[in-house]
């Protein structure tokens, strides 16, 4: 079985467990503006397969510029370090841990971020499609303090 297969195996196993979530529309069009480099549209909520949270967000002007973000319930410090593993196999670089943002957080250069608070977590996908621009740990740290933020943690 190749990595890629292992990791989202062991992705979804992790996941199954999330069937609980909050609202994940945290940001306005304005919030992800800078970091993205552009202006998306409102974002739509929805839930994914495994009923977990989802808002996505799509550029105005570029339909194939997508961005989101899911919240897991129940997720415990374990699952946050299958889900980083899984990202970093993903993607073939190290993540880049993100200090004194709720109970743990990182930056992929492969395209995510994500952080712990208590038992949940928020998960932004679409980093480098999503962007007419790179971005950095910085513009991560300051999306994920947010969601931290209207998370009330």
């Amino acid at each position: 079985m190749n990595k890629l297969m292992v990791a989202v195996s062991l992705w979804m196993l992790g996941g199954m467990a999330w069937a609980e979530s909050g609202p994940a529309c945290l940001y306005t069009p304005a919030d992800l503006s800078a970091a993205l480099g552009h202006t998306p549209q409102e974002g739509v909520a929805s839930k994914d397969g495994l009923g977990m949270q989802l808002c996505r967000y799509v550029g105005k002007d570029s339909p194939n510029r997508k961005f989101s973000v899911r919240i897991k319930t129940k997720c415990d410090q374990q699952r946050f370090e299958i889900h980083a593993k899984t990202m970093q196999s993903i993607s073939g670089k190290a993540n880049k841990p993100l200090s004194g943002i709720g109970d743990g957080a990182y930056f992929s250069p492969g395209g995510t971020a994500a952080m712990r608070l208590g038992a949940q977590c928020v998960e932004l996908s679409g980093l480098r499609v999503g962007a007419k621009r790179v971005l950095t740990e910085a513009d991560a740290g300051q999306l994920l303090s947010l969601a931290a933020t209207r998370l009330g943690k």
